[in-house]
């Protein structure tokens, strides 16, 4: 587990990776994804950088879209790729809940209102048998498939969308109701989901999210164990792709939080612990290493958005509110309320 110089030293990272308009590239000169930069802003947060989280949200509310949604990627110029993603529309719920949780005395009628821009824009989307297609064009036509990973990821969105909505005592009863079709959807025959089983997202995203949760099962970790050994190779981390000898730090944190969340805490974090080989001296990750050569894949990178996993990790597995990634930003956001300070 990291320790509390060491969390400091990541959340000063990411605060020199800002811009100064808020906005947190993917790497130092590249463009601005909005699941990344929230992912960097909740690791702000919990990096002791309250006011450049704070700064990052608004940052990347004001360039919502007026239907609600948002652009791809984006340049320091402008947008780079106009394709409106659904995941990464729907995460400024996560985003803001995180933040919220982490970050003592804000809360934001104004941000609440851009995720409520953002779900119900992703709402609309919804196909009769509950899945969501992974983007739409500008021109309003969407791409046919689904994304599992992505598809997870929507379902922690609404179920954060649900608890900020209680928080700011707002009726949006058709979140809820979306978000029961889509774990329906997501239990079944997942009809119409581009295959990406070589991909390790999506061998554990269903346990991150909780989606056994509405299976009716115990716990997420028959499916992660069943599958662990194509993916985790002790002391090395996750491999992001089954096939590839690319072991990747963002993944690997993540798959410990997917294990923590189902029950695992001590496999949670022996999976966290070789994050440790991809940490640099100034608190940042590389993206990823090659094995056996050690090399650091794509050459070099220190992404942000990797650097914020391994904080939300650690933050987890030492702790593991709730049942989802949602749940447990949920929980940390209710212990706030009820705390004599707030």
């Amino acid at each position: 587990m990291l320790h509390t110089d060491e969390i400091a030293a990541t959340g000063r990272f990411l605060r020199s990776s800002q811009l100064a308009n808020g906005l947190i590239p993917w790497f130092s000169g590249g463009h601005v994804d909005p699941w990344n930069h929230l992912e960097a802003s909740l690791g702000l947060a919990i990096g002791g950088q309250g006011d450049a989280a704070i700064a990052a949200l608004h940052a990347l509310a004001r360039l919502q879209n007026r239907d609600g949604s948002f652009c791809h990627y984006f340049l320091a110029s402008g947008v780079k790729e106009p394709n409106r993603d659904t995941n990464v529309t729907s995460y400024i719920a996560v985003g803001l809940l995180g933040v919220m949780a982490f970050t003592p005395d804000f809360e934001s009628e104004e941000l609440f209102t851009a995720v409520v821009g953002a779900l119900d824009y992703l709402v609309a989307l919804q196909r009769p048998d509950g899945s969501f297609p992974m983007m739409q064009r500008p021109d309003g036509t969407v791409f046919e498939r689904s994304l599992l990973a992505g598809s997870c990821s929507i379902l922690n969105s609404l179920e954060a969308g649900g608890i900020l909505a209680g928080y700011y005592e707002y009726e949006r009863p058709e979140w809820k109701i979306a978000s029961s079709a889509l774990a329906e959807y997501l239990s079944g025959d997942r009809v119409g989901v581009l295959d990406k089983s070589d991909w390790a997202m999506d061998w554990y995203y269903p346990a991150l999210s909780g989606l056994w949760r509405y299976e009716g099962r115990p716990n997420g970790l028959a499916s992660l164990f069943a599958a662990a050994d194509d993916f985790f190779t002790e002391g090395l981390g996750v491999r992001c792709i089954a096939s590839r000898p690319w072991y990747t730090a963002a993944e690997t944190a993540e798959a410990a939080m997917a294990f923590a969340l189902g029950g695992a805490p001590e496999t949670a974090s022996r999976v966290l612990g070789t994050t440790t080989r991809f940490r640099r001296s100034d608190g940042s990750y590389f993206t990823g290493l090659v094995h056996p050569e050690g090399a650091s894949y794509p050459g070099g990178e220190a992404s942000t958005y990797t650097a914020a996993a391994i904080l939300i990790a650690n933050d987890l597995v030492v702790d593991p509110l709730g049942t989802s990634l949602a749940g447990h930003l949920g929980a940390r956001l209710e212990g706030r309320r009820n705390s004599a300070h707030y």
